[in-house]
């Protein structure tokens, strides 16, 4: 409740100085420029956050704390964007997040997708944009919608571009450094930016596990030592005035070693003491390219081609020993995992003015193959040796087209969109003893409509409705069953009957400003996938299921505001309230939902303009307690504050700041449901100083890079360790 009432105490503040008439929008007429959007006309200088017809813009250059922190770190600062305890991304309270690089998609499940965002560094981003409601030339994929990171390039000729070098020290360290290089010319224009993160960091982690007979208490120390490099380059050439052709590499590898010591106390009808020691090394490399033609043509029309291929790979080692200090009962479990996965993919779209409306039409077709093996053993107390053998080999083929038509009537605007996306799958999952099971739903047929309506009520002012519908396919891995083993009373598993998910949207919202919008968001979700937890005797098993049917109704306000002048800032609120219903009592120890819950999430962003070229800022993220299925989650929050100092005309800045002020970033989970007893906790080093310099060389203008919007979804679905 404290932490709820700090929250509140820093939303009065903000909501007293959003009650002041702006002046943000009251800036001399020479230093603005009027950019008509459909429907608003933006007149300030650009803001923190822009809200427009189909995305929320977070334009990170006009964050006085950005500087040192990761795309990850950011997110949780736009608003409808949710990051939680286990750095779930999530978009409207979905998961499914959909996440492209400047337009192009990335092969990532949800634990990639932490790796790739914290190993991307701000001082190479130029906005962050959220579409939670695409249109149809965009992948079906990803229920939530998408989040499209867009780095700096160049806007005027020559040679340009910035380093950035950053320390933050919490009980441990992280440290980051980072380069953007742009080069622009008449004929050909080429960049290269690079980051790397490297740190060390300790995670407590507490669970309570309450079984029929005895109580497991476990307390455990996680040391990860994490590093993460990524480089990307690309060219464009002009060819004509109509024609230009370009190509883009990004690499990306990933080291992660993570080993930890964990303590848990049996008592009940037996009593004693577990100690287990876990060892995990993982290593992840990605490359991937991408090739891309451009013609325009006559009556606005265009022609883009494109062509995508990533090829993966991971090899993780987990060693799990286990000791009880009382019997003397020890085991041992080792496992090897590696996978292999390759993605190619094509694409055509055209568009071009058609009568008094616009015509979009494409097609895409996409092959992903995926090699996974798992060789392993495990001795018993008595040294027995059981031998561990899978061979998992998965290959899946999607056909799409689709075509839109986009038209205004005076004041009224309207976008109808139809995909259509054939599926056709072929997976073998191979034991040690050659029992072979293969995955279901072998080829379907599935149709995604769209439809967008805006009424333009004055010159800064709009509402608009939304419809969509989407898809979630399960993540390459998680149709898997190889069992991958945590300690000696847990284990997780994958399900090689896990189905797709299905969410419809329907979004009714309000602009004003291009910078201020209130939303109500209602969203459905069949065959929702979900992590649950069955119970086998002393035994808990996590898995993935489709568990049943959720119902996700929201409300979200968001708007800047403008104090004294010298101080400004960003304010979002969003509650909501989410049912669940399914049956799950053909899972072990799990019992049928029929039950729902409201929860809340808020962001407050100040900055504080001193003068002479220093900047201050506070901030803070707040998520009230949630229920997601069978979990009920606490609240969590943080509070941040900045200082900035500009030098030699902006070229130079320095950066300190102080995260996660009052050390609040703890995750706690609860599980209850049927003979599910289980509460689990996280306390990661979130407080620390941070200090940090930034220099800009060359023209300091920018632009974002890209061609295109829409790709694919198949980079979605890699999972993470195994």
């Amino acid at each position: 409740m404290k932490h709820f009432l700090t929250y509140l105490f820093l939303c009065f503040i903000n909501l007293s100085a959003t009650a002041q008439k702006p002046d943000s929008i009251s800036i001399k007429t020479d230093t603005l420029k009027s950019f008509r959007l459909n429907e608003v006309n933006i007149k300030s200088a650009v803001p923190i956050i822009q809200v427009k017809t189909d995305k929320t813009q977070l334009n990170v250059d006009a964050m006085p704390n950005s500087v040192g922190l990761n795309a990850l770190e950011l997110l949780r600062q736009v608003p409808g964007v949710t990051v939680d305890g286990q750095d779930n991304v999530k978009i409207s309270g979905k998961n499914g997040v959909q996440v492209l690089l400047d337009g192009r998609i990335q092969t990532l499940n949800a634990q990639q997708l932490s790796a790739l965002l914290k190993g991307t560094s701000a001082s190479n981003l130029k906005t962050i944009e959220v579409i939670s409601n695409p249109s149809a030339k965009y992948d079906a994929a990803g229920n939530a919608g998408i989040i499209n990171l867009v780095f700096k390039k160049s806007g005027a000729y020559g040679t340009s571009g910035s380093l950035t070098a950053g320390y933050q020290k919490m009980d441990n360290y992280r440290q980051n450094g980072a380069f953007n290089l742009n080069n622009k010319g008449k004929k050909i224009s080429v960049f290269i930016n690079g980051n790397l993160d490297n740190s060390l960091q300790f995670t407590k982690v507490n669970s309570n596990r309450i079984l029929s007979d005895k109580i497991l208490t476990q307390s455990g120390l996680e040391k990860q030592g994490y590093s993460n490099s990524m480089a990307r380059a690309g060219l464009e050439y002009v060819i004509t005035e109509k024609q230009k052709i370009g190509m883009i590499s990004n690499y990306q590898r990933t080291w992660d070693d993570f080993p930890s010591q964990a303590n848990t106390q049996v008592s009940g009808n037996t009593n004693d003491l577990l100690l287990t020691n876990t060892l995990a090394n993982l290593t992840e490399n990605r490359l991937s390219n991408n090739f891309n033609y451009q013609y325009q043509g006559l009556n606005e029309s265009k022609l883009i081609v494109e062509i995508d291929q990533m090829h993966y790979t991971s090899q993780l080692g987990n060693k799990v020993d286990n000791l009880f200090t009382t019997s003397g009962l020890a085991t041992l479990f080792n496992n090897e995992t590696k996978s292999t996965i390759n993605l190619y993919s094509g694409k055509v779209d055209y568009s071009r003015k058609l009568g008094k409306g616009n015509f979009e039409s494409g097609i895409k077709f996409s092959s992903s193959k995926i090699d996974n093996t798992l060789r392993g053993f495990q001795n018993d107390a008595v040294g027995t040796r059981l031998n561990q053998f899978n061979d998992f080999n998965y290959g899946e083929k999607i056909a799409a087209v689709y075509g839109s038509f986009e038209r205004s009537y005076g004041k009224f605007n309207v976008q109808l969109g139809l995909r259509a996306e054939y599926t056709k799958m072929k997976g073998i999952s191979v034991n040690e003893i050659g029992f072979e099971t293969a995955l279901p739903d072998t080829s379907y047929l599935n149709l995604f409509p769209t439809l967008f309506l805006r009424y333009q009520l004055s010159e800064n002012s709009s509402m608009g409705f939304a419809y969509s519908r989407r898809v979630n396919r399960p993540s390459f891995q998680d149709q898997n069953p190889y069992i991958y083993r945590t300690d000696f009373y847990y284990a997780s598993q994958g399900n090689p009957l896990l189905l797709p998910q299905f969410t419809q949207n329907l979004e009714f919202n309000y602009t004003f400003d291009g910078q201020r919008q209130l939303k109500l968001n209602y969203n459905s979700t069949r065959d929702l996938i979900e992590f649950v937890r069955t119970q086998q005797g002393d035994q808990t098993l996590e898995l993935p299921i489709n568990a049943g049917v959720r119902s996700f109704l929201n409300i979200s306000l968001s708007t800047p505001f403008t104090f004294f002048k010298i101080w400004s800032g960003y304010f979002s609120a969003e509650p909501y309230y989410q049912f669940y219903k399914a049956d799950l009592s053909k899972y072990n120890g799990l019992a049928s939902i029929n039950r729902g819950g409201a929860g809340f999430n808020g962001y407050i962003s100040n900055t504080f303009n001193l003068g002479k070229n220093w900047k201050a800022g506070l901030s803070s993220w707040f998520n009230y307690a949630s229920r997601s299925s069978i979990y009920s989650t606490k609240a969590i929050y943080s509070v941040d504050l900045s200082l900035k100092k500009s030098f030699f005309n902006d070229k130079l800045n320095l950066n300190l700041a102080m995260r996660d002020v009052f050390n609040t970033q703890k995750w706690e989970q609860t599980a209850i449901i049927g003979q599910i007893n289980q509460t689990n906790s996280r306390k990661w080093e979130s407080r620390g100083v941070y200090v940090g310099l930034n220099y800009i060389f060359g023209n300091k203008k920018v632009k974002s890079l890209g061609t295109d919007k829409s790709k694919t979804e198949e980079q979605e679905r890699i999972k993470s360790r195994g």
